[in-house]
């Protein structure tokens, strides 16, 4: 309410509750994703509260966590630019055999074998990745790791991590982006012995 109060500039005394109640939602988003973000689904089902505040004029919902740690922002959260993609779905990777880790050799532009990966963490990746969620067309970068599924349908790749911004979890495919910061939690452990290779363009 505050922050209604000190941005928006509503009155405090306008504002009551039109609604509240307990909700459980499927993801992290608490029921209201960013477009091109990828939410941990591994707590499900993420328990918490949904409520609406007016002024008689108009509206602001927002849901939170069950402690009220976490506030999400329904209202303000744009969703009119993208594409609703299930790149789990759209790429077979629930029939995935296989799965390669790969890593860009900066010297010559082309991903190499990094490691195999288990069957186990491939399908943490497509779990990760079973969710319909608002892509961007973007131009890709010059992205730093790939995962290679082999499926019933052929090969998929999923590449993730821009050279030139390695602190933000991208991930692309097909030509559309979002953003995934879970996947870096599956991966790690494939990089214990072999670090990031240096990244030429990237900033610290």
């Amino acid at each position: 309410m505050v922050r209604l109060y000190t941005e928006k500039g509503i009155v405090l005394s306008t504002l009551y509750t039109v609604s509240v109640g307990a909700y459980e939602w499927a993801t992290a988003a608490l029921g209201c994703p960013e477009p091109g973000a990828f939410y941990d689904k591994s707590e499900a089902p993420y328990s918490g509260f949904a409520y609406v505040l007016g002024n008689g004029i108009q509206t602001w919902e927002y849901h939170s966590n069950a402690d009220d740690s976490h506030v999400v922002r329904c209202s303000e959260i744009d969703t009119a630019s993208g594409v609703v993609k299930n790149v789990t779905n759209e790429a077979d990777l629930l029939r995935s055999t296989s799965a390669t880790l790969m890593r860009r050799d900066f010297s010559t532009g082309s991903f190499e074998v990094n490691r195999e990966m288990t069957l186990e963490d491939a399908e943490r990746v497509a779990d990760l990745l079973n969710q319909n969620v608002i892509l961007t067309l973007d131009a890709p970068c010059e992205t730093v790791f790939r995962i290679d599924f082999t499926t019933q349908s052929g090969m998929s790749e999923v590449e993730f991590i821009c050279a030139d911004n390695y602190k933000a979890f991208d991930v692309y495919w097909g030509g559309f982006h979002g953003t995934a910061p879970i996947l870096g939690e599956i991966i790690g452990q494939y990089l214990t012995d072999n670090p990031i290779p240096t990244l030429p363009t990237a900033t610290p």
